[in-house]
């Protein structure tokens, strides 16, 4: 199955871009801030969602969201604002939700341990919350990027030590870090799949088939799932649809 995610959806109404991914895609991961945070479009969707052939999952918020910020206040408000998408996903019906790691503030950048330490408690809390409302969570890896967290599988399963949370990998994250295949051997924690390509230096998002990631032999090792393109706006999520079916043969 092929889906659809991008940041610039978010700027269009919920009901308007409901109806144009629908028209391409089967599966759309609605990226839950902007206009179409969750709690937001709740009624929306009830009403108007099921009238389209489309299953869904949510990429939880992550502008201005830190599960590893050392200042309490935007710690809370962080992890307030993941549970309150996480209520909407249990009201929705909608399984699985991908959530960004902690980061490191300037601050952070001075005392890493205990950022480090307070990721790992939140995500003991986020479990939790998910295990009550019947969501799954998608830890994804993150790109180089000297605050970035989770950027290669070692530091990834360091910070899920201790919880049952499933992983989100992201191909073109893992480009930046030369660690696809690293991050291949966790493919059984897999519960999502994000799909892009890069030069092999930054993030950049690129339509498949316009960077350096070897799509032919991670297709082949990850085998039949859902993958989700995340496009930079509309039509490259179409370039980057019509490469991805002709390297699965669909």
């Amino acid at each position: 199955m092929i889906a659809v995610s991008s940041p610039y959806f978010s700027h269009f109404s919920f009901r308007s871009m409901l109806e144009k991914i629908s028209s391409e895609f089967s599966s759309w991961e609605i990226v839950a801030e902007g206009r179409h945070s969750l709690p937001d479009i709740e009624t929306d969707f009830l009403e108007y969602a099921p009238s389209y052939d489309l299953s869904f999952s949510v990429h939880t918020p992550m502008s201005d969201i830190n599960i590893g910020s050392l200042n309490r206040n935007m710690l809370e408000a962080s992890l307030n604002e993941l549970i309150s998408c996480m209520r909407s996903c249990n009201k929705l019906g909608i399984e699985v939700a991908t959530v960004h790691p902690g980061f490191m503030s300037p601050l952070g950048m001075v005392d890493k341990s205990k950022v480090i330490d307070i990721t790992k408690a939140s995500l003991f809390r986020l479990e939790a919350e998910a295990a009550e409302l019947g969501v799954k969570i998608a830890f994804e890896n993150m790109p180089a990027c000297p605050m970035c967290m989770g950027t290669v599988p070692e530091d990834l399963l360091s910070l899920l030590e201790g919880t049952e949370l499933g992983i989100c990998f992201d191909i073109g994250h893992a480009n930046t870090t030369d660690t696809v295949q690293e991050f291949l051997s966790l493919k059984d924690r897999f519960v999502n799949v994000h799909i892009h390509d890069n030069m092999g230096v930054s993030d950049e998002h690129l339509p498949i088939g316009k960077g350096t990631v070897d799509f032919p032999a991670v297709l082949e090792a990850l085998g039949s799932r859902r993958y989700v393109i995340e496009s930079r706006g509309w039509d490259d999520a179409l370039e980057s649809r019509d490469v991805l079916k002709k390297l699965l043969n669909f």
